[in-house]
């Protein structure tokens, strides 16, 4: 497998698509935090920037950290970004494909 084979896999892992929204080309351009409740009641949150068109949103990779995890505690920064919450179907689930209920939270308060 070649590297553009492996770029076009990451890509599509990191990537969710509305599929309710009419075809458009879609601008990532609203930093927010992607929060993802597992099944066991477990919570993970995402570095992601979402389409300003749909709710649509693809993860910020970070050198060693493709999938834009936010490992430990939000800083107050990020707790005052937009939230992006959903429903994943594992705690073990790599990308973004499975997710469920995905609503836009809008700004914090």
């Amino acid at each position: 497998m070649g590297n553009l084979k492996l770029r076009k896999l990451i890509q599509e892992e990191i990537t969710w698509k509305d599929k309710n929204k009419d075809e458009h080309k879609c601008h990532f351009v609203i930093h927010c935090i992607l929060e993802v409740k597992t099944k066991q009641n477990i919570m993970k949150y995402y570095d992601v920037k979402k389409c300003e068109k749909c709710l649509s949103f693809k993860s910020i990779s970070k050198w060693h950290n493709v999938s834009g995890c936010i490992f430990g505690e939000l800083t107050p920064k990020q707790k005052e970004l937009p939230i992006i919450k959903a429903v994943g179907d594992n705690y073990y689930t790599i990308g973004f494909q499975n997710l469920k209920n995905v609503t836009y939270e809008g700004e914090r308060k």
